[in-house]
Order: C-alpha cells, then structure tokens, then sequence
C-alpha cells in the first residue's frame, strides 16, 4: 500500500514537471503575440494595380502595386514563364539583402522561370522605390526605425501571399521563399508567422541582435555603446521583438535550408549558428568556406542546393529526378550548360557583392 502511494505521488510529481517543462517550451516560443506584431485586416481590399513592363523569350515581367498596412502601396515584380501551361505554377518569392532592391535576383530570372517557377519580389521598407530622399542607414542607430521597417516588410510579404493567391497562374500551395542577408533574417520572421509559406531558403542570415550589433561589420553600434552603454541596451530592448531567433522556429514543421559562410564578418558565424539552433526541424544546414558572398568556387554549389531544394519541396518533385533533368548528359551539353548558367551565376553574385561594398563605403559610415 506504501509503495503504491509512494509510486502514485511520483507519477504525480512527474506528470506535474512535465506540464511546467511543456509550458515554459511554449512561452519560450510564443513570447511575442505573432498577429498582434505582424498581423493586419485580412478584409482590407489590395487595389492591385497592374502593367507588363518587360518582355523576353523566357518569361513576362508584370510591375505590380498593391496596398498593405500603414496605408503603404508596395512596388512590387510577378515574373511569368512565357512557355507555361495549364497547370498552375510553383512560386517562389524573392527578397533582396541590405541596399539593395526587387531586382537583386534578375539574373536569375530567366534560369528560375525556365526550370517553371513563377517569382515574386518587392523593395522592402526604405528600399528600391520606397528608398526617401533622406538616407538614414536602415541598421542605424534609430532602432525603432529599424524594429518598424521590418515589421512593415513581414506585413508586406505577407499581402504579398494574398495578392498571389487572387492570381489564376499561381498554385497556392507551392508557395517558396528565398532570402539573402536581411532578405534572409526578414524571410525567418515571414515564414514563421505565416504557414502559407513553404520550404524557405535563408541565405547568409542570423539572428541575436547583441551579436549583431558588437559584432558585424556593418554594425554602427560598437563605438557608439563605448560611450553610452545603457542606449546600446535600449537599442537592444526595442529590437528584441524582431530578432529572428524567436520566429525561425515556428516555421517547423515546413522545412527550412540555412547556406552559410564559415568566415562571414557582415553575418558574423555567431550569429548564424544563433539562428540555426533557434529552428526546429526539419532543417539542413550548409556551410561554405568564405565570407558574406560565397567565393567563385563555391557560386554553382550553392545555386544547385537551392534549386535542389525547390524542385523537391516546392515544386514537389524528388530531387534525384531533378539532377536526370537538370544535370547535362554529355560533355558537350557540360559546357553548353556551363556557358548558359555560369556567367549568370557570377553576375549575381557580383551584383551581391556590390551592392554590399555600396553600403560599406556609404558616406554615413
């Protein structure tokens, strides 16, 4: 009879821990109300407004505005297959890094369209069209500037999602997303509030605003905090609620595919790996040896994971069919490839490149 008390007030106890463990899992994930921060009235009508603005052989580019939060009209690019039929289209959406804008991954365009994909790309907040005559730096020292500029981009991405879904030629459940750099750490936040969103790629980002803000070598932070420590911790307290550390993991259980630099000073590793342990999984993991922008060597690695991994979670082909179709069979169809999709390859990322050693040297640093 002892024993069975004994064993009752145990199993008591445990089941109790269980229940404490469990709770404190869940506020420590849901320490922010997502649609209170990143919600908006779903009923609020988009007044799109639409106009073929480019053509090629592979594909058409539709310029697009539409309304979102904040009474804010959103430039916007829908780029269509040419060749495409019936069914309903995959479609990725892409977003730009820091000083940059909706153009960013324009070389990839014809590549992306010609595997059937559908894209989508805007400026966010204080880029592209939206950029203001002044040029405060978006990750200056005004961080509530900087905290209402990304959530106002979430919002964005996320009427986005509803434009998309009003479009007949887009299936609206393959719907990716790939990030570069801010593109990658405004994509953790997207993706984690809203489900809409499958598989997404997240290149070059990281989270932990602390690290980011002692650490990266864009950061304005460092010697301003020598002199007034208490406003780098009220820069820290207001940007908390946009640290991508409490969102990645709400993306689960959709996959999500980190890519990485081993040497990434702008992204520092520190932050990245912050990142990669705050999602759940499902998730991969790859890592590049070199900076911010992966080296030449590594350009064609890390555009055939990517596309890898669209044809296998987006657009829902397994990928050994997709390295019989992609892959050249011959050395003569290699180079034909090679010639067709490196140099393509190359001018994105030396686009990248750019526009990074463009904020770099800004005359505000």
């Amino acid at each position: 009879m002892q024993t069975r008390w004994r064993t009752s007030i145990l199993g008591g106890l445990a089941a109790l821990l269980m229940l404490a463990s469990c709770t404190q899992a869940q506020n420590s994930t849901a320490k922010y109300d997502p649609e209170l921060i990143f919600g908006y009235d779903k009923n609020l009508p988009l007044s799109p407004q639409e106009t073929l603005a480019e053509e090629t052989a592979q594909y058409q580019v539709y310029k697009v505005t539409y309304r979102s939060a904040r009474d804010q009209r959103v430039p916007a690019f829908l780029i269509l297959p040419k060749n495409r039929g019936e069914e309903k289209l995959p479609c990725v959406i892409l977003m730009h890094g820091l000083g940059s804008d909706k153009r960013m991954f324009q070389m990839l365009w014809g590549q992306l369209a010609q595997a059937g994909y559908a894209l989508f790309a805007i400026d966010a907040q204080y880029h592209g069209e939206r950029k203001p005559s002044e040029d405060i730096p978006f990750f200056g020292m005004y961080p509530y500037r900087a905290r209402d500029a990304l959530i106002q981009t979430v919002i964005d991405l996320r009427r986005g999602v509803d434009y998309l879904q009003t479009r007949k030629e887009i299936d609206p459940n393959r719907i990716g997303y790939i990030g570069a750099s801010m593109g990658g750490i405004i994509g953790s936040m997207f993706a984690g509030v809203d489900e809409r969103v499958k598989a997404p790629v997240l290149l070059v980002a990281g989270g932990n605003w602390k690290v980011l803000m002692e650490k990266s070598a864009l950061s304005l932070w460092r010697d301003a905090a020598k002199n007034n420590p208490k406003q780098m911790e009220e820069a820290l307290r207001v940007m908390d609620v946009v640290d991508p550390v409490h969102w990645v993991g709400r993306i689960a259980p959709r996959p999500v595919l980190f890519i990485n630099g081993d040497a990434d000073t702008v992204v520092p590793v520190e932050s990245n790996k912050a990142l990669h342990e705050a999602a759940a999984e499902p998730k991969k993991v790859v890592w590049y040896k070199g900076g911010h922008v992966p080296p030449p060597t590594d350009w064609l690695t890390v555009i055939s994971e990517v596309l890898r991994w669209l044809e296998t979670h987006v657009k829902g082909k397994p990928s050994a069919s997709l390295w019989r179709s992609y892959l050249p069979r011959s050395w003569r169809e290699f180079t034909e490839w090679a010639a067709t999709l490196a140099p393509l390859v190359a001018a994105f990322f030396r686009e990248f490149a750019a526009s990074l050693h463009a904020y770099l040297t800004s005359p505000w640093r």
